[in-house]
């Protein structure tokens, strides 16, 4: 499970046990969509997930409903709760806002930046270029840790959440068409983007550090558009 996924629930509020739980669960069934180990249209079943980490039916309902509000499944009564697939049109909307919101993260990005998440970015950049040819999970993962760390960046809470929340839309719908791509071409760009950000980083430039996130969310776009995505979603 991973730590920085963080679950729906205001910060700064005292959890009991129960909404510890649920907040764990939450985190793990969106780690697995956003990682396409539940891919669209898969079918979530209540009773499989209750018995898996052996809890009720309710904290798992409560899990779907948060899921349901951020558009990652679709609960339909007498079928079941779905992850839910992006429209090539909405898809565009999203991009389009998620580039918005990267380029007013200016301001509000907290300086100066530490040397360890300097390097933490750089780690990232190289782990990507690690990754075995068809590794597609291990992908997922490594920008998940990416772009979380990059939403961190910003001391705006609702610009964090909002960020997050369009993120997850996109990353797992591009990770569909991510076979198809030329596997080396588009690890070596993903990695000339992340050492874009560190050297903006080195340069101490919120503003430019804010051009390159929204430039690295251009170029997701460009590789999704020329690999097919409109025709396959």
């Amino acid at each position: 499970m991973q730590d920085s996924l963080k679950a729906a629930i205001p910060s700064g509020v005292a959890r009991t046990p129960p909404q510890q739980r649920i907040a764990a669960i939450y985190q793990e069934i969106r780690y697995r969509i956003c990682t396409n180990r539940y891919p669209p249209d898969t079918v979530l079943r209540e009773e499989v997930l209750a018995q898996e980490y052996a809890v009720s039916r309710s904290p798992i309902r409560r899990v779907f409903s948060m899921l349901e509000h951020e558009g990652l499944v679709e609960i339909k009564h007498g079928i079941g709760t779905l992850v839910t697939r992006i429209e090539p049109d909405q898809l565009e909307d999203v991009y389009a806002v998620r580039m918005i919101l990267a380029e007013a993260m200016g301001p509000y990005i907290k300086m100066p930046i530490s040397a360890g998440t300097r390097d933490f970015f750089e780690k990232c950049g190289n782990e990507f270029l690690a990754l075995e040819k068809g590794d597609t999970i291990g992908f997922a993962e490594t920008n998940i840790r990416y772009f979380t760390g990059v939403i961190e960046l910003t001391d705006n809470t609702t610009l964090r959440e909002i960020q997050l929340k369009l993120f997850f839309q996109t990353s797992r719908m591009w990770l569909l068409l991510l076979p198809s791509m030329p596997w080396e071409t588009t690890l070596n760009t993903v990695h000339n983007e992340t050492m874009d950000l560190v050297r903006r980083i080195d340069a101490d430039d919120p503003i430019g550090i804010s051009h390159a996130i929204r430039s690295h969310i251009f170029e997701s776009q460009q590789l999704f558009r020329s690999s097919g995505g409109t025709r396959v979603i």
